[in-house]
């Protein structure tokens, strides 16, 4: 089993039917907006505000690695400051994608080997690679059950990671989306993987992160 830093706990979602709720009216358009507030420079470092995400996420990686010698290439959609994948820019091939201008430089210059792509993910054609991160990504865009089918069956591993919603509400504003349980479990299946582990840990809600390999 994977050792995770933080107040973790063990995570067995089972997949059924789907509670995935549209909260926001929103359209693709004005989601892209939101991102690129503050024309295009406001980001988050990622690592210093979401501790616990970005280091659970990293574990996992390490994991994977560490199981499969064969791997050599992560793809991060969504990557932001690239603090997840950006940090093994010297054991693989490593590229990101992010449509804010701020954080896609900031990206490039703190992880000068990572590829970073500065783009909607929706104008970039599926790639593919051995491990897949999608983390705080899946909340974020307009038609994710469409990515997951496009892009999940092209990676060798995949990881997940977005909030869990209890009462039906995602209280972040650029989530057009809310997730179940039951939600976080379908992706795997969706996109033709099996979910090896999984945990939830308190990050100002209930989030959850856990990761697959092809079937």
């Amino acid at each position: 089993m994977t050792t995770l830093p933080g107040p973790s706990q063990p995570f067995s979602p089972v997949p059924g039917e789907p509670r995935m709720r549209r909260q926001t009216p929103m359209d693709h358009e004005q989601i892209i907006a939101y991102n690129l507030r503050g024309g295009g420079e406001e980001y988050t470092v990622f690592e210093h505000a979401q501790t616990d995400r970005v280091y659970k996420t990293r574990a996992i990686i390490k994991a994977i690695l560490a199981e499969d010698a064969s791997i050599s290439s992560i793809v991060e959609p969504g990557c932001s400051t690239g603090d997840i994948s950006g940090f093994f820019q010297h054991q693989c091939k490593v590229l990101g994608i992010d449509v804010t201008p701020g954080a896609a430089w900031t990206a490039k210059k703190r992880w000068p080997r990572m590829e970073i792509i500065e783009d909607r993910v929706e104008n970039v054609d599926p790639i593919p690679c051995d491990i897949l991160v999608m983390t705080e990504f899946l909340e974020h865009i307009i038609d994710p059950k469409a990515f997951v089918r496009q892009w999940m069956p092209l990676a060798r591993y995949v990881i997940i990671g977005h909030p869990l919603v209890g009462d039906g509400h995602d209280p972040e504003e650029g989530h057009p989306w809310a997730y179940y349980d039951v939600d976080f479990a379908n992706w795997f299946v969706e996109g033709g993987h099996e979910m090896v582990e999984a945990w939830t840990f308190p990050m100002g809600y209930r989030m959850a992160i856990g990761w697959g390999r092809q079937k």
